[in-house]
């Protein structure tokens, strides 16, 4: 390594040794006092203020600018994410590092890093902004700042006689730079003195920039310099590439930043992960934070009698019911205003002769059983016993049930007799200041709209008289705080909603409810990703469905079996890797609170029609629904009235207006 006296005789210096000198004189090496010790000093510089150097300092090699002891390369030693070299103060993650030997209790050893490519810079250049003499590589006082960058330094290229002095980045970078990410022309380095909006980034600042004369092309000198590849991240599996836009493939859908979440413009330079589909913004890239690793998930839980997350099936979601509602009473029941639907019992009654949500026929109690669905397996069109009250499919986890065979009504015990009647003020976290009553629409068709979730339903609900608000008794009774799965480090609590967007499903939740983290300001959940569970039962394949988090890898495109549409691996998504089934995750779940099925008579330009409750999904064949009577168009997912035996539609509205005759409602 050279030494500090070979590089200022290679400076054109000339160095005389002396050994009178004052008292306040400096040695430029060690900052001592020069006097009484034999000395070099340089004859270029005027006598008050020469430059000396101790003739045993100037054995010394030039490391010793930054650091007084010896250092050692190191190539595999695993850094902390905060160690940064002391030149650039870039991190040194998974780069050759010199590090101090010594690593004694000092907190300068120990924190003392120097990248190998910073440590062999040149020790000596020429320099467009300063063509007098040239610049040597010399240690600087605090005061010291570069004169392109105006930043502060501790290491310069520096010209002693005219006191200037140009940063390592200022004085090393290219003015004329050829980059893949602009092949047709050169880019010349330009000062920018307003903020410009950078073609790879697409952010503004002002900053330098490389600038392309032909095309308009700008960039700033940060992102010209990126990184082709980042080895490791903290944030990611596998490495990550530099893309000058986003791939061909890739543009069917949106793709978003798997750090800041926000949308990446197809034209943006980005980091790429082609094994999982996964970007990053090459300013989000130096972000350290850590992967989650699912493995370690129950470990992380800090509150275990919380809920949490996705739930693991459907039929958990009326265990969730029956078991908040539980705790609800017992929280209310010092209160004196608790009145369940049916008076507590030890045995349901077997019959129920006239219910308050089905008065015309009395209710039969019946116990669920596997052989119920089993005598239909020949029926590929068979459909599971679904509780007019919860929505939820009535199991043989809670096999009691009343009935009405002959109007296909079913109630879980439990709904059909235990449910409050009254949620009295301050009992529900989302509407506190009034009382909320137990209620049902007399038509299956005529739908209400939970205020909490935003979704339909036309089973029960509690309603606000005051305020005409709905909440439907699926989230009138879920916890105000919660774990998630994808969340793991801390609780969720139950809030208004942010007009944020969604962290796991990227809708913007815009009114009703929502969970966020207290601590993270950044994650918050809507009410449609809460109730979504993780795994759901293919109707006509044994294999179950999994609910996918991304980022996630498949080879090619693949499509939702419901909607027929593409469905993107960076989105939330029931698939099966067994058997290659897939579902978007709001067509497997999301629009399952409303019970399908039920059927009116209706005369149709003097014809007799059957009408039942249908969920139309907007498919490639059929993207637009319209009803025969008002002549309304749904390009989305809607609830329709539709003929089983001529395909004609009707929307909801005109039978509950009267533009339809009602025969019967069977």
């Amino acid at each position: 390594m050279i030494s500090v006296f070979e590089l200022f005789s290679n400076s054109d210096y000339t160095f005389v040794e002396c050994t009178v000198v004052r008292d306040d004189n400096i040695c430029h090496t060690c900052n001592k006092a020069a006097q009484g010790s034999d000395i070099y000093f340089c004859t270029r510089h005027n006598s008050l203020e020469r430059f000396y150097l101790h003739m045993t300092c100037s054995k010394l090699p030039v490391s010793v600018y930054l650091h007084e002891h010896s250092l050692n390369l190191e190539e595999d030693l695993i850094f902390g994410d905060d160690a940064a070299c002391n030149i650039c103060k870039e991190r040194v993650v998974g780069s050759p590092t010199y590090t101090c030997v010594s690593r004694n209790d000092d907190v300068d050893c120990q924190n003392f890093y120097l990248h190998k490519t910073c440590a062999e810079f040149p020790q000596q250049i020429n320099h467009h902004k300063h063509t007098i003499h040239p610049l040597s590589l010399l240690p600087r006082s605090d005061n010291d700042s570069c004169e392109i960058c105006h930043g502060n330094i501790k290491v310069s290229y520096a010209c002693v006689d005219c006191d200037f002095d140009v940063c390592v980045f200022c004085a090393l970078e290219p003015r004329l730079l050829h980059h893949q990410g602009h092949k047709e022309h050169a880019l010349t380095l330009m000062k920018k003195e307003s903020l410009f909006e950078c073609d790879a980034c697409h952010e503004e600042a002002k900053d330098s920039s490389y600038v392309c004369t032909t095309c308009e092309f700008c960039i700033h000198k940060s992102c010209a310099f990126s990184p082709f590849i980042i080895q490791s991240p903290t944030y990611h599996n596998h490495p990550l590439t530099l893309v000058y836009a986003v791939p061909d493939i890739h543009l069917f859908f949106k793709q978003y930043c798997g750090i800041c979440r926000r949308y990446v413009y197809p034209s943006c330079w980005v980091y790429y992960c082609h094994k999982c589909t996964y970007f990053v913004h090459i300013k989000c890239s130096t972000s350290t934070l850590p992967m989650v690793n699912e493995d370690e998930a129950d470990g992380m839980d800090n509150d275990p009698d919380l809920v949490r997350f996705p739930l693991p099936s459907k039929e958990s979601i009326f265990d969730l019911i029956v078991t908040q509602c539980c705790k609800y009473q017992d929280n209310f029941k010092d209160e004196g205003e608790i009145n369940v639907t049916m008076p507590i019992t030890s045995i349901d009654p077997h019959i129920i002769e006239k219910h308050w949500s089905h008065q015309i026929h009395p209710l039969q109690l019946l116990q669920f059983t596997n052989c119920e669905n089993d005598s239909d397996d020949s029926d590929d069109d068979r459909r599971e016993l679904i509780c007019n009250g919860c929505i939820q499919p009535i199991t043989v986890s809670h096999p009691s049930y009343y009935a009405c065979i002959q109007c296909g009504f079913f109630l879980h015990s439990f709904c059909a007799t235990k449910l409050p009647q009254k949620l009295p003020v301050g009992a529900s976290h989302f509407h506190p200041d009034h009382s909320l009553l137990l209620e049902m629409k007399d038509k299956f068709y005529d739908l209400v709209v939970c205020g909490v979730c935003r979704s339909c339903t036309n089973g029960f609900y509690y309603h606000c008289p005051t305020c005409d608000i709905f909440v439907d008794i699926r989230c009138a009774f879920l916890p105000t705080r919660i774990k998630y799965k994808s969340h793991k480090n801390h609780s969720l609590v139950q809030r208004p909603a942010s007009n944020s967007t969604c962290s796991v499903t990227r809708c913007r939740n815009q009114v009703g409810v929502e969970y966020g983290c207290e601590t993270c300001s950044s994650f918050q959940i809507n009410m449609c990703g809460i109730i979504i569970p993780s795994r759901m039962e293919h109707k006509y394949d044994a294999h179950p469905l999994t609910l996918r988090y991304p980022p996630f890898f498949y080879e090619g495109a693949f499509y939702c079996e419901i909607c027929e549409e593409r469905v993107n691996n960076q989105e939330l998504l029931y698939h099966c890797s067994e058997s290659e089934h897939s579902y978007h995750y709001y067509c497997g779940f999301w629009l399952n609170n409303v019970k399908l099925g039920g059927t009116i008579k209706v005369i149709i330009s003097d014809k007799p029609h059957t009408l039942a409750l249908v969920l139309k999904t907007p498919t490639r064949k059929k993207p637009i629904h319209s009803c025969s009577q008002c002549f309304a168009y749904y390009s989305t997912y809607c609830f329709l009235l539709e003929c089983d035996g001529c395909g004609l539609l009707a929307c909801l509205e005109c039978p509950l207006s009267g533009k339809l005759q009602q025969i019967a409602l069977l």
